[in-house]
């Protein structure tokens, strides 16, 4: 029986090594697909993901929120993801990520 999570914490690159083992959600750039797994840049920190399916293609940035488990290694066994705008703050999204796993994160997690 496989596991269907019934949420992902959201998180930024400096927080991965605190969730291994946990479903997350990260947020960033597609750099390349090296086969069996796809480089991800996540606050400019290189993620790699495996399980992804159907990546889209396309020569300008593709910006994608990502779902999925991070291994012990790091790597992130996507769930499913979700190709975002390219209008997407970066800059915001870090701020809100750091409020919602600091001081207001009893309002979005047990």
């Amino acid at each position: 029986m496989t596991e269907n999570p019934t949420s992902f914490q959201r998180i930024n690159a400096d927080m991965i090594s605190k969730f291994k083992g946990q479903y997350v959600t990260l947020v960033g750039k597609l750099i390349q697909s090296k086969g069996d797994y796809v480089e991800f840049s996540v606050d400019g920190t290189i993620v790699k993901v495996t399980e992804i399916e159907e990546v889209p293609e396309s020569t300008e940035d593709i910006l994608l929120e990502i779902r999925g488990k991070l291994n012990e290694d790091g790597y992130l066994e996507a769930k499913e993801f979700t190709e975002l705008d390219q209008t997407f703050d970066f800059e915001l999204y870090k701020k809100v990520i750091n409020m919602v796993q600091g001081q207001f994160r009893e309002l979005f997690y047990d």
